[in-house]
């Protein structure tokens, strides 16, 4: 403690020590109004207990929230991992397909530079269907040149 404080305090006690009849001071305060400072710092400590205590849980609180938004953001990225790879598979899936198509075309368009189509081919293999099973009523030569 500082020397002066010690000294206030001295005072003070000797001035209550001369003063006997004032009892009703403390310090030179009315006793009153000391009691009233004292239930008003014991208040203050309890409110700064409680406030400490409040300050912990919502620390705590938003502590779990942030854990929260946490999960959420690495949710949300596994879910947009799971779209980009649907995505790709989407792409390769429609390359196949055009590659496909194109297969196709070109085996379509090999057909035509024969000049013939698909209908026509199939036109074709149906005449030679029947000239081989058949009977020529006519009596004309068949395909392979029989005679009926």
């Amino acid at each position: 403690m500082s020397p002066k404080g010690a000294s206030k305090r001295k005072k003070a006690h000797n001035m209550t020590e001369e003063d006997e009849v004032d009892e009703e001071e403390v310090f030179g305060v009315p006793r009153a109004m000391a009691e009233e400072q004292r239930n008003a710092l014991g208040m203050l400590t309890q409110t700064l207990a409680q406030l400490t205590e409040r300050m912990g849980v919502s620390e705590a609180w938003e502590q779990e929230q942030v854990e929260i938004k946490r999960e959420q953001l690495e949710l949300e990225r596994k879910r947009l991992e799971l779209e980009w790879r649907r995505a790709v598979m989407e792409e390769r899936r429609m390359t196949d397909m055009d590659h496909i198509s194109m297969a196709m075309r070109c085996q379509f368009v090999e057909g035509s530079s024969l000049g013939t189509t698909w209908r026509e081919i199939a036109a074709v293999e149906q005449e030679e269907e029947k000239g081989a099973d058949g009977d020529n009523k006519d009596g004309m030569a068949d395909a392979e040149g029989e005679e009926d």
